[in-house]
């Protein structure tokens, strides 16, 4: 699969349609990905979803759903769009807790794990890091947990090479800005970058992550920066 992965994109929203744009973007020529718009206005108990799901998923030998929700409605589709496509994977970011609260989530793994279906929900996306699953694996070659280069001369950033970045390309906005910056500064002023790309995950403070997402996003993109320009990248 190195190189090559069939990917089917589920959106709901203007979070997951950057997020799919920046895959179409920077995501490796070997990949191919089709998108599906999740419907509008679920009620806010699916009793059928399995009904629901016809036409939401175009034929293919898909290796990998990428599914972004924004409510738990649309998050009840999830099992049947996975039993429909014969995906054996599948990534499910929750950048807001309101989207997928812990205990659907729960419920959500344990009907995909009955499936064969290998699942991740990270929590921000851009934590995403290998599981040992090939599918997900090869989509974290590109996107997630940020790993940068940084060349230095004279104490300042010189250039940055994104060797993989977050899914909705805060990295690559970042690594732009972050040119000419002293290196003392460098890594809070990354955090800073991410924010106002602008950061979409939730602004209010979760207590499964004790910070609220938009920070965590912040706090992970100075590491990157940090562990960079200490050459353990």
């Amino acid at each position: 699969m190195e190189g090559r992965l069939r990917l089917l994109v589920y959106t709901d929203g203007d979070y997951g349609l950057r997020i799919l744009e920046n895959i179409r973007l920077r995501g490796p020529r070997g990949w191919e990905v089709a998108h599906v718009s999740i419907p509008e206005a679920l009620p806010p108990v699916v009793e059928e979803p399995e009904l629901l799901v016809d036409g939401l998923v175009p034929e293919g030998g898909w290796d990998l759903v990428l599914f972004m929700g924004e409510s738990p409605s649309a998050f009840s589709l999830l099992p049947s769009i996975a039993t429909r496509s014969h995906v054996g994977a599948v990534i499910a970011p929750v950048d807001d807790y309101s989207w997928l609260p812990l205990g659907l989530e729960r419920q959500l793994r344990s009907e995909l794990d009955e499936l064969g279906v290998a699942s991740v929900f990270p929590r921000t996306f851009c934590t995403l890091s290998p599981v040992g699953v090939a599918p997900i694996d090869e989509f974290v070659t590109a996107f997630g947990l940020p790993h940068l280069k940084i060349e230095e001369e004279g104490g300042r950033v010189k250039a940055v090479e994104v060797l993989r970045g977050a899914p909705c390309g805060s990295t690559w906005f970042m690594a732009g800005k972050l040119v000419g910056v002293g290196k003392g500064e460098a890594g809070a002023k990354a955090g800073t970058f991410v924010q106002i790309y602008p950061c979409l995950a939730s602004r209010h403070v979760e207590r499964l992550l004790g910070d609220a997402p938009i920070h965590i996003a912040g706090h992970i993109a100075e590491k990157a920066v940090k562990r960079a320009l200490r050459g353990k990248d």
